[in-house]
C-alpha cells in the first residue's frame, strides 16, 4: 500500500480541532531583531530620480524601487536599499551623501530617511536634508578654464549641454542632448540628474532604461538594466544560475518577463508584441525542465525553448480548455496545466496539449496543483480533486476535516501528510495519529503554501503566515518585519531563503538564523 493511499483509508476518523489558534505578530524591535540583510526586496527601478556618488557605492534613487547600489571599487551591484531595509517608502525623490558624516539621506514620500553607516539601519530624519555632494571650487575653476575634454571633476553635475556625443554601439542610439532609443525605437531620455565620480566615470538617471554609466575617456555609454521590469511579481523559477520572474504589468513600459542572469550578472525583458511567439507578458505561474521554461499567461501558455531562444503560445485553438492560466505543476516529465476552466497537460518536448477524458472539472477554475506520489491534486471552488495520471481517473477527494474544504486558495503535500487551505481555514492529515487536524479560526485569503523542515509556510492576503508544527505555533510577517507588501501571492525556497512574489516586488526572506525566533 503506497503512502498516498493511507491518507484516504482514515477518512471517516473524526477530526481535530486544535485549541491554540491564535497567530503571533511583531511585537520586538524589528532593528535588532533582524539584520538588514534579513529582508532584501527587488523592485521595479527603471525610472531613475535621483543620483549620488558616496565613498564606495554610487546610489540610484529610483520611482518604485527604493536606491540601488553599485560598488566603485570591486564593481558588482549589492542588494538595493528598500522599505525591507527600513526605508519608509521606496519611492525616492532625492539623495545625498555628507562625507563628514557618512550618512546617506534619501527624500521620499514618507519623509526624510537618514542611513548611518556605523549602526548600518535607516531611521527618520525630521531635520534639512543636505546638499548633494559637490566638487571643490579648485577644481572646478580648472575645469571651466580648460574646456578641450569632457573630464569633469569627481562630483561634477554637468547640464546636457556640456556632454558629449556619446556612442552607445548597436543596442541604442543616443540622440543629444538627452534622448536614447532603444532596440525598438522607443523613446527614453537622459535626466539632469547625473554625477561624475573620481574615476572619470559620468553616472546617469534616464526615465524608464534604468542606471546609466559614460567614459569620460572615450565617451562610450552602457546602459546598466539592474532590476524587475514594470510588473506586479507573481512568480519566481530558479533555473540553474538564473532566475525567471513573471507578473503583471503595472502599466508603465519597459515591462514583461524578466530574465535574471547569474553568470555573468545581467537582467533582460521579453515584451509581448515585440517578440514574436508571445501573445502576453502578464503571468501568473511558471515552471521549467531540462531545455524548457512554461509561462502561464492571460492569453495562453508560453513556452520558451532555450536551445533554440525561440517563443511560442498555445492558446484554445491548441486545445487548452482556457487561455487564463493559474498555475504549472511538473509532474514527473509532463506539464500539467491550471486554467478558469479546468486543467490540460503537455509531455515536455512535445507539442501536443491533452485533456481529461473525465469532464468533471470542465468549466471549474481549478486555482493551484500540488502532487504526492502517485497522484495529482487540484484546488478548486469546490474543494481538493485527486487525479491519478496512469488511469485518468478524477475524483473529489471528501477530507474528514472540520474545516470546509471549498474555496480553497493552496493545497501542499509533504511527507505524507495533505494540507490545504481555504475560507474557512487550515487542516493536515497527521499520518502519525492517522486524524485530520484543523484550524477553524486561521481565516485568511490562501494563494500558495511551502514547505521547510517543521514548518508549513502560507502566502497570503495579510502577509507571510508561518506554521511550526511541534509548537502548534503561528507568526504572521508583515511589512512591519520586511515585507515589500503584506499580499504574498508566491513562495519559492531556496534553502535558506524564501523568495515571495508580492504587489511591490520579489522580497528574499532569509528565514533561518541560529538563536533567532519569532
Amino acid at each position: 500500500m503506497n503512502l498516498t493511499s493511507k491518507i484516504f483509508i482514515f477518512l471517516f476518523l473524526l477530526a481535530t480541532i486544535l485549541p491554540a489558534q491564535i497567530v503571533q505578530t511583531m511585537y520586538f524591535d524589528r532593528f535588532t531583531h533582524y539584520d538588514i540583510d534579513d529582508w532584501i526586496t527587488y523592485a521595479p527601478a527603471t525610472d531613475i530620480t535621483a543620483v549620488e556618488v558616496g565613498d564606495d557605492y554610487v546610489y540610484f534613487g529610483t520611482r518604485f524601487g527604493g536606491i540601488l547600489r553599485y560598488h566603485l571599487y570591486e564593481g558588482y551591484w549589492d542588494y538595493p536599499f528598500t522599505t525591507s531595509s527600513g526605508l519608509r517608502s521606496n519611492a525616492i525623490f532625492k539623495l545625498s551623501y555628507d562625507e563628514r558624516n557618512r550618512k546617506l539621506y534619501a527624500r521620499n514620500a514618507a519623509g526624510i530617511d537618514v542611513f548611518d553607516f556605523g549602526f548600518n539601519y535607516w531611521q527618520p530624519y525630521d531635520g534639512t536634508m543636505p546638499p548633494p555632494r559637490q566638487p571643490l571650487n579648485v577644481e572646478v575653476s580648472a575645469f571651466k578654464k580648460d574646456r578641450r575634454s569632457f573630464q569633469f571633476p569627481p562630483y561634477y553635475r554637468p547640464e546636457f549641454n556640456e556632454l558629449p556625443d556619446f556612442f552607445t554601439g548597436r543596442q541604442y542610439l543616443f540622440r543629444p542632448p538627452n534622448e536614447i532609443l532603444d532596440p525598438y525605437n522607443r523613446l527614453f531620455h537622459i535626466k539632469a540628474q547625473m554625477v561624475a565620480d573620481k574615476f572619470n566615470r559620468l553616472w546617469l538617471a534616464t526615465d524608464g532604461l534604468g542606471p546609466a554609466v559614460a567614459s569620460l575617456t572615450d565617451n562610450t555609454l552602457r546602459i546598466l538594466t539592474q532590476s524587475l521590469p514594470n510588473i506586479y511579481p507573481h512568480d519566481v523559477f530558479f533555473d540553474g544560475d538564473d532566475i525567471w520572474i513573471g507578473g503583471l504589468s503595472n502599466g508603465y513600459i519597459p515591462s514583461g518577463i524578466c530574465l535574471w542572469k547569474g553568470n555573468p550578472e545581467s537582467w533582460q525583458y521579453f515584451e509581448a508584441g515585440l517578440i514574436s511567439g508571445i501573445y502576453d507578458h502578464n503571468i501568473r505561474a511558471i515552471a521549467g525542465k531540462g531545455r524548457f521554461v512554461f509561462f502561464g499567461s492571460q492569453q495562453g501558455l508560453v513556452r520558451y525553448d532555450k536551445k533554440k531562444k525561440d517563443w511560442e503560445t498555445f492558446t484554445r485553438h491548441n486545445r487548452l480548455l482556457s487561455e487564463e492560466i493559474n498555475d504549472l505543476f511538473i509532474f514527473k516529465n509532463t506539464l500539467f496545466i491550471a486554467t478558469d476552466r479546468g486543467f490540460n497537460w503537455m509531455e515536455i518536448g512535445y507539442d501536443a496539449i491533452q485533456r481529461s477524458k473525465n469532464h468533471k472539472l470542465n468549466n471549474i477554475p481549478v486555482t493551484r496543483i500540488a502532487a504526492t506520489d502517485s497522484s495529482l491534486l487540484f484546488a478548486t471552488p469546490y474543494g481538493i480533486y485527486q487525479y491519478l495520471p496512469v488511469k485518468d481517473r478524477l475524483t473529489l477527494l471528501k477530507t474528514g476535516s472540520s474545516v470546509l474544504d471549498v474555496r480553497i486558495g493552496a493545497v501542499g503535500f509533504n511527507h505524507d501528510s495533505l494540507w490545504f487551505a481555504g475560507q474557512n481555514g487550515v487542516a493536515f492529515y497527521d499520518p502519525a495519529t492517522k486524524s485530520w487536524q484543523s484550524f477553524t479560526q486561521i481565516r485568511f485569503k490562501f494563494y500558495d503554501m511551502a514547505f521547510t523542515p517543521g514548518i508549513v509556510w502560507f502566502a497570503t492576503s495579510e502577509g507571510l503566515l508561518k506554521y511550526v508544527i511541534q509548537q502548534n505555533y503561528w507568526y504572521l510577517y508583515t511589512t512591519r518585519d520586511g515585507l515589500a507588501h503584506n499580499t504574498v501571492y508566491r513562495i519559492d525556497v531556496d534553502g535558506f531563503n524564501l523568495w515571495l512574489s508580492t504587489p511591490s516586488g520579489v522580497t528574499v526572506f532569509r528565514w533561518y538564523r541560529p538563536g533567532r525566533n519569532e
